[in-house]
């Protein structure tokens, strides 16, 4: 359900071609396989990797960096995280079958950035490593592909009418719906985009709120690379960071955020109770393929940990 909260996650940072490989590769693979959940999250460390390499432009140490911090962090996770998602995939599961309450929404949203929370902390000394490595081109180059990525939001979630703005927020929304809970009637839809007209959120402001947290990283990173911080200091000021991140530095920054999450909450718990049986029992199968996933990986990483031992013993 926390695909209709929405929760931003720690931005850090593929050149174009090699994306455009990887996803003709992935494609390709999903013709041919029974599960791109477990594919893509085993290739998870390259493709956050080009992703990184394309808003900074890596040199060939920091890539190299890259390629190692990266492995140890999707080690982690598959050791220390990967359990507790499947237990809470394994709630929501459960519980999607019938209508949620937003008491139920907000604790599954709440497990959901706690996990988020634990990898950017967990990742913090290898981010302040590569931050202190950069150079003041490559901080220009992530405000560069910073304002690309802006440009595109604002295209698809900004038009001038603020009627417009509601009707492409109803239409992802009921996009979204119709992926986790398959075809809506059209009597289905229409309650949707009331609950949206009687529950509106700013999209204007959600625009500025991205633009805070972007400039927020781009000063961090000057800063860091400036006063050429130390590792220790430069870990604080992304601690800092991640700190204020999700609600902000002001009062007013924190109301919106708070707002934001509740009208997110409120909503997703009222999708849950427009479908019906039927549409719920769809659901219930999709968040069974990923629990499937999951505890599949979870016995692949116990394989690949035994051959770790195994060989660090020889």
């Amino acid at each position: 359900m926390t695909i209709f909260i929405n929760i931003n996650y720690m931005s850090l940072f593929t050149r174009p071609q090699t994306i455009k490989t990887a996803l003709i590769c992935l494609l390709a693979f999903l013709f041919t396989a029974c599960s791109a959940v477990r594919f893509v999250y085993n290739q998870g460390d390259t493709l956050v990797r080009w992703w990184m390499d394309d808003h900074i432009g890596f040199t060939s140490e920091q890539d190299t960096f890259a390629r190692e911090f990266l492995e140890r962090q999707f080690w982690w996770h598959r050791t220390e995280q990967l359990q507790e998602i499947s237990f809470s995939l394994e709630q929501i599961r459960d519980k999607i079958s019938r209508p949620m309450s937003t008491h139920e929404i907000n604790q599954f949203s709440d497990q959901f950035k706690k996990y988020a929370y634990s990898i950017a902390n967990k990742a913090t000394p290898d981010v302040a490593k590569l931050f202190i490595s950069l150079q003041p081109s490559q901080i220009e180059a992530m405000q560069k592909r910073m304002q690309k990525g802006n440009d595109k939001f604002i295209k698809e979630w900004l038009p001038k009418e603020k009627e417009k703005q509601i009707q492409v927020r109803a239409d992802k929304v009921i996009e979204r719906t119709e992926w986790l809970f398959g075809t809506l009637s059209k009597e289905q839809e229409q309650k949707i985009r009331d609950h949206i007209i009687a529950n509106p959120l700013n999209m204007n402001a959600v625009f500025q709120d991205r633009l805070r947290r972007q400039n927020d990283l781009i000063l961090m990173a000057k800063e860091i690379q400036a006063k050429r911080l130390s590792q220790t200091q430069a870990e604080e000021l992304i601690k800092n960071y991640i700190k204020n991140f999700e609600y902000g530095h002001t009062p007013e920054q924190r109301s919106f955020a708070k707002n934001r999450a509740d009208i997110g909450i409120k909503l997703a718990s009222f999708v849950t109770q427009t479908v019906n049986d039927e549409q719920r029992k769809y659901a219930k199968g999709r968040v069974d393929t990923w629990v499937a996933d999951v505890q599949e990986l979870i016995r692949e990483s116990s394989v690949l940990a035994a051959k770790r031992s195994a060989l660090q013993n020889r």
